[in-house]
């Protein structure tokens, strides 16, 4: 069965105060307060959105809940208290209302529906159906307790019991769309795929506008791995209802395994417009919003389900995720952790083996891992700064360096011998170092500088075959020739050799 609409509430509330006059003070009676002037304040404020465009859902309880404390046998105000609590998304303080309803008046029949719809869907089958049956006994010919029961009987898992409702209700009516619509969730339950497409098809032929056979359809095909399929069903399901809490769930969380967190949050954010309390669409979102890096809103959402509903594993488990994977705070996450065992183990239920020890264990790892990876970037990153203390040195040392001889060779430039040798080569070291410097490459520095530091005692070597002003120096004089004009006389000529020894 599908929730209370706010609509559906209100054709059993009583008629609401004038809009527009905003709430009024409870009314005291020998010092009481009306009850029922609390219930007319409680309906204005779910007629009235907020200055945020909200609807008060708390403000609306806390009327609710007044009103059927000040006076026990108030039936609808236990019943529009539960609705409340439901769109807060606290289904057992709900089941508690809608209880106190249908004890203070059994024929309450709205109230009976809405305790079977919520047991149902919190894992209470077996009393669902104890529920529906009770009433079917008392109401054979009603068709919309059967197929309440047949819902039911499913999600026990009482597949045989479920098909003879079944049978029951076409029985009395061939053309009826619940049954054909329970039948294909009946088969879908049971692994039977190809039956349950036959009879959501069935369904679809008697009723074409129902959003909810499309959205079975569609989680059929999404179980036999037709994704496009099962997309388009789900998109029409959700043209014929915006809102569709199944269709969106299903359609968003479809997105959200491949990767489209914007289309998976649209779809979480109608679903919550039309099912406030909808606990998998608060944590459909909050996963979406974690996808698109809004981290602070995720986390919001998660405290909101955890505040609702204190014995959620997957919140619990999920936000713990998302503080110790995106957001880093490994103490938060191993609070929330430790906050779910000191909450819910009262019975001893979480023992050590239990999921969440071994996720305390990771995270522990997980904090580990980052506190070492910080630690050696940070060792990097001292390195680094150090590497490029040194760089700076070295560019500097080479300004200096390349200006000195720069300056050297401006000065000798026009010795040609000087820079037809070791001064071209140091120009091109000039130019190199002038790049270098102008570019800041710190990098290039010490290998430039390396090559400047060798050139220079070659330039300083070279230098002294210049001339002091960087000229080179004059040649020496030729010989003056003799006087008289005439060339110099030769030398005397060598003593002969030595007669040789008589033979």
């Amino acid at each position: 069965m599908k929730l209370r609409t706010l609509s559906f509430l209100l054709a059993f509330a009583l008629p609401p105060v004038g809009v527009g006059c905003g709430p009024k003070k409870p009314v005291e009676t020998d010092g009481v307060v009306n009850p029922k002037q609390l219930f007319v304040e409680g309906v204005q404020l779910l007629k009235t959105p907020g200055k945020d465009g909200k609807i008060d859902y708390a403000g609306a309880y806390a009327k609710f809940s007044a009103a059927s404390t000040a006076q026990a046998d108030f039936a609808k105000a236990h019943f529009n208290a539960g609705w409340a609590s439901e769109q807060l998304g606290n289904a057992q303080q709900a089941v508690g209302h809608y209880q106190a309803a249908l004890a203070t008046n059994p024929g309450y029949v709205e109230a009976m529906y809405a305790l079977g719809d919520v047991l149902g869907r919190t894992g209470k089958a077996p009393e669902a159906v104890a529920l529906y049956k009770g009433h079917v006994e008392k109401n054979p010919e009603d068709l919309k307790g059967r197929n309440a029961l047949m819902e039911a009987l499913t999600a026990g898992d009482y597949y045989d019991e479920a098909i003879a409702q079944a049978k029951e209700i076409l029985m009395r009516d061939a053309r009826n769309v619940g049954a054909y619509r329970n039948l294909s969730r009946l088969y879908f339950a049971k692994g039977e795929y190809k039956m349950s497409q036959l009879c959501a098809e069935k369904a679809k032929d008697l009723a074409k506008g129902d959003s909810g056979i499309y959205n079975n359809i569609g989680v059929t095909f999404l179980v036999m791995k037709d994704d496009a399929s099962a997309i388009d069903e789900f998109k029409t399901a959700i043209q014929l209802q915006p809102q569709s809490l199944e269709a969106n769930l299903n359609l968003g969380y479809t997105a959200l395994n491949s990767g489209d967190y914007n289309l998976a949050q649209q779809c979480f954010t109608a679903a919550l417009e039309g099912t406030p309390g909808s606990i998998e669409a608060r944590l459909g979102l909050a996963v979406a919003l974690r996808g698109l890096k809004d981290y602070e809103q995720s986390g919001k959402l998660y405290d909101e389900v955890i505040a609702a509903d204190p014995g959620n594993q997957k919140a619990y488990l999920n936000a713990a995720t998302l503080y110790e994977k995106y957001v880093k705070d490994y103490k938060k996450a191993e609070k929330l952790l430790q906050t779910f065992i000191s909450v819910n183990n009262k019975d001893g239920s979480i023992g050590p083996d239990h999921i969440v020890h071994a996720r305390i264990a990771r995270i522990k790892e997980s904090q580990a891992i980052d506190e070492a990876r910080k630690r050696e970037e940070e060792r990097k990153k001292k390195e680094a700064e150090e590497r490029e203390k040194r760089q700076k040195e070295k560019l500097n040392e080479l300004k200096t360096k390349v200006a000195a001889l720069e300056a050297a060779l401006q000065k000798y430039s026009s010795c040609e011998a000087f820079m037809m040798g070791v001064g071209s080569e140091a120009a091109m070291v000039v130019e190199q170092g002038k790049m270098v410097v102008e570019a800041g490459e710190l990098d290039m520095a010490a290998d430039v500088l390396t090559f400047v530091e060798q050139i220079q005692p070659m330039v300083d070597e070279a230098i002294p075959m210049c001339g002091a002003g960087g000229e080179a120096p004059a040649p020496a004089p030729a010989p003056a020739p003799a006087e008289g004009g005439g060339e110099a006389p030769p030398a005397e000529a060598p003593a002969p050799p030595a007669e040789p020894p008589a033979g």
